[in-house]
This record gives structure tokens, sequence and C-alpha cells, in this order.
């Protein structure tokens, strides 16, 4: 009877082992869908909470190559113009000089961006002129195109001004999208030519310079155009606004 009861003792020990390595199994499984999930969220929009401009206090202007503003076009791949971005990066309200090279490395940028759809005042001469000018009924998003490099986690856009635009109850959601920032249109009526609004975001790293780093698309064309941006990121930062 012994040989018997050992065969039987085995033959339990051998399930339990099967059993414990099909939880070790289900354990690895699970970790590593957890993390996929984890790397797929990363690439997801997130919703940032949009701040109105209105309530910023800024200083002083960075004093670029073309100035302290950068006036530019927002073009087709045609050469077409479908709106107007005028762009600048301010300091703090304490800071009357913004130069970056004289400031602490702590010192937080505020990029600021004024798009007008359908009408394209003169550009800067760096930028040169655009080959037509085309009215905009209904205007979608503003982006960044690159990633928004040192991004603190604030942005948002003239309440004021959208509610002029899109009427009483129109809103932009800001979110992030693999490290770009992107205003759309989230209620309200069409935002078309002549209106103007206000974006901003802030920043830890002073511009470059101006970049073709901006995008707009309206009335199904989509357009790219040129303002200050910061340089790219370095080994190791983080990237964009993730």
């Amino acid at each position: 009877m012994k040989p018997i009861v050992l065969t039987a003792l085995a033959a339990s020990l051998a399930l339990t082992a099967c059993a414990r390595a099909d939880d070790v199994d289900n354990e690895s499984n699970a970790t590593s869908e957890a993390k996929e999930a984890a790397l797929e969220a990363q690439t997801d929009d997130f919703v940032i909470n949009a701040e109105d401009f209105g309530r910023e206090q800024l200083g002083g202007k960075i004093e670029g190559p073309a100035g302290p503003e950068v006036e530019a076009s927002l073009l087709m791949a045609d050469g077409t113009s479908i709106g107007d971005i005028r762009s600048y990066v301010a300091c703090p309200e304490n800071i009357s000089v913004c130069d970056p090279a004289k400031l602490p490395a702590d010192t937080i940028y505020t990029y600021v961006h004024v798009v007008t759809p359908g009408v394209d005042e003169p550009n800067d001469d760096a930028i040169g002129t655009p080959k037509a000018i085309k009215p905009v009924a209904k205007s979608v998003t503003f982006r960044t195109d690159m990633p928004a490099g040192g991004f603190v986690g604030h942005a948002g856009y003239s309440l004021e001004q959208a509610r002029a635009a899109l009427g009483p109850q129109g809103t932009f959601t800001v979110s992030c999208n693999e490290g770009k920032l992107v205003w759309e249109v989230a209620s309200g009526e069409f935002w078309g030519t002549g209106e103007p609004v206000t974006f901003f975001w802030k920043s830890r790293k002073p511009p470059q310079g101006p970049a073709k780093a901006y995008g707009f698309d309206a009335d199904g064309f989509t357009a790219n155009g040129t303002g200050p941006f910061p340089a790219p990121q370095a080994d190791g930062d983080a990237t964009g606004c993730t």
C-alpha cells in the first residue's frame, strides 16, 4: 500500500506545482497587460484645465530677431493663407526686461498666440507673403505641431474673445496629444473670418527662435504657421506636455 500512497502524494504535489505555475503565468500576463495599457494611455489625449487669458498678468516681452512679436500666416500646402498668427513670449509680471540670458533657470515664460481666421496682416520680412488669402467659415483647432517643451501644466485662451467669436456659450477644450497641445472648439457657434482668439501656454524653456511649429484646421483644410518655440528637448528631459 505504501507505494500507492507515495504515488498519490506525488500526484498531489505535481498538481499543486502546476496550479502555482498557472498563477504565476496569470500574474505575469496581467502585469504585461497593465504595462501595455499604461503605454497606450500615454499616447491618448488628456484634458488640461483651461485658464482664462484675461486673468493673466504678464511682464516684458522677449525681443526676438524681428522684435517683440512674430507676425506670420497660417499657410496651406499650396501657399494660400487661411489665417493670421501673431505671437510673443512674456516673462512674469515682476520682470519688465525679459532677457532669458540674464534670468534664473526656473523662470516661467508665457507663449501667447493671437489667431484670426480668414485674414492676414503683413508678415515679418523673413517670413514672406502668402500667394492668396482664403476666407474661413468654420475653424476647428489650433495646436502646436511639435511637443510643447518645458510645459508646466498651464494653458488656456481668452474667454472674452471666445464668446465674441462663438457666442455666449462658446468654449474651447485644451488637451495634450503625444506631447503636443491642442485647442479645439467645444461649444458655441462657428469661429470664422475676422474673429481673433488669443491662446497661451507656459513653459520653463525660453524660445530658441521662430519655428514652423503651429497648426490650424478650418473648413476641412490644414495650415501651418511660424511662431516662437522652445529648443528641442535634451536627452533625459520629459517630452512636451506628457
